[in-house]
């Protein structure tokens, strides 16, 4: 019997997005979160020296305290945390997240060991595992796709951002603060070290009552007709969409695990690199590099997410993928280059080139991956992102530069040398798959753009 029903209309049903200005505080909202996220990520770096004076520790083992300690944990929670994204509260989510990793970063402060160091990096890791892949849902949900890459790239700069801030802040406090320490009521006498742990764990629990309080789940969008019945879809459909995909997909999770080796790698050790090299402590170094990781960071990543969005909608083929292709091509001559240069002042400018290449094409990473996955498998898809550049990217990077000063030059001021041999390899292996992979991603982009349209005409 032929099927006179007429097809439904969906204009109406769909959830509209949110008024732009609620939407744009939102990410103003999440990109606070994320600054703090990185100042209580990135403080250890500025501190190698007064740990491994008190603990007794190597650069491995402090670089597995960078490194591995938060990584691993911060990438394993992110799976499962992931599916929860996909299905639950995402504001509920990073308020517990953020109330956690404050709470991790004050313990960090009163540590008599180095287990209990990481221990409270666990704690960090757990806590932060969520705020990425529940955030950038959120945006995606907030946000109308003609301006994502946009609202991607501002949210995206708070990494940036936050990164630097957390060395300027760190060498100020370390400049500030007295030799000896201070006194905090009730707490007894703490060194400096321990005081700016303390004072970078003290907006966490504000920030997460103005979260609670003003920031609202929004309705998802861009369903596809496999998701029109409300079911989300299982760790199994992710993992098939993906091998359907692979062309794509191990390529746009593998590049930006390579660039994090790189990123987390300088970031780690340059502090202690201009120690070592030119004799610059690092409560005067962290205040410029600070400088320097902030300013490139923000100028890439705003001109990432501009690029981004003006490639899309003029139709270019595989825009998203294209803009990291562009950050790669800067980045191998300043990436190698930084740490062998003989002058502070080069070592600064071929740095800041180093984080504006990697923060344009880093950038770009979300926004592009979001772009051909369907919209319940968003979550998922960036755990996976971030579960590949942590335990490559955060873990790999610190760890991998320690282990070459200590295992393969035995010489701690060798540390230049391991910086270039981590650099070289990633970034050229980065520019292959990119290059490599953009009529891939152009391909999976167009096939899921005919799926959508084909889902809404069934509805």
């Amino acid at each position: 019997m032929p099927n006179t029903s007429r097809p439904r209309k969906i204009t109406s049903d769909l959830p509209s997005y949110p008024n732009a200005s609620y939407a744009w505080y939102v990410v103003a909202l999440l990109f606070a979160a994320t600054l703090l996220s990185q100042l209580d990520r990135q403080l250890p770096a500025l501190l190698v020296r007064p740990l491994k004076q008190e603990f007794g520790i190597s650069d491995t083992a402090f670089s597995v305290l960078q490194g591995y300690g938060f990584a691993i944990f911060y990438t394993l929670a992110g799976l499962p945390l992931g599916r929860f994204v996909d299905r639950g509260n995402r504001r509920n989510l990073i308020v517990v997240g953020l109330l956690l990793w404050s709470i991790a970063t004050a313990l960090f402060a009163f540590a008599q060991s180095y287990t209990f160091l990481l221990l409270a990096r666990v704690g960090v890791g757990i806590g932060e595992a969520v705020l990425a892949p529940a955030a950038y849902s959120l945006i995606a949900d907030y946000i109308e796709p003609g301006r994502r890459g946009r609202a991607m790239a501002a949210y995206y700069v708070s990494l940036a951002i936050g990164s630097g801030a957390s060395l300027l802040l760190g060498g100020w406090l370390l400049g500030a603060i007295p030799h000896e320490g201070v006194q905090i009521a009730g707490v007894a006498q703490v060194s400096s070290w321990r005081a700016a742990f303390l004072l970078a764990a003290l907006p966490g629990a504000p920030l997460a009552l103005l979260l609670l309080l003003t920031l609202r789940e929004p309705a998802r969008h861009e369903a596809t007709a496999a998701v029109s019945t409300r079911t989300a879809p299982t760790v199994g459909d992710f993992v098939r969409y993906l091998r359907a995909h692979s062309g794509t997909f191990l390529r746009v999770l593998t590049y930006p695990t390579l660039l994090s080796i790189i990123g987390y790698g300088a970031l780690a050790w340059a502090p202690a690199q201009f120690d070592r090299r030119f004799a610059i402590p690092p409560a005067k170094s962290g205040v410029v590099i600070g400088i320097v990781v902030a300013a490139a960071g923000g100028i890439g990543t705003l001109l990432s997410g501009f690029l981004s969005d003006h490639w899309t909608k003029r139709s270019v083929s595989a825009a998203r993928l294209r803009v990291a292709f562009v950050g790669v091509l800067l980045l191998p001559a300043p990436a190698v280059l930084w740490p062998l240069v003989g002058t502070p002042l080069l070592a600064y400018a071929l740095l800041f080139l180093t984080v504006f290449s990697l923060s344009i094409a880093q950038s770009a990473a979300p926004a592009l991956i979001q772009a051909v996955v369907p919209n319940r498998m968003r979550g998922q898809a960036i755990a996976c992102y971030l579960l590949l550049a942590g335990l490559m990217g955060i873990g790999l990077g610190p760890t991998l530069v320690a282990v070459l000063t200590d295992y393969v030059f035995k010489d701690h001021s060798a540390l230049r040398y391991s910086l270039a041999l981590t650099a070289a390899p990633a970034a050229l292996f980065a520019l292959w798959l990119i290059g490599s992979g953009l009529k891939y991603y152009q391909a999976t982009f167009a096939g899921l753009h005919e799926s959508n349209a084909s889902g809404a005409a069934e509805c």
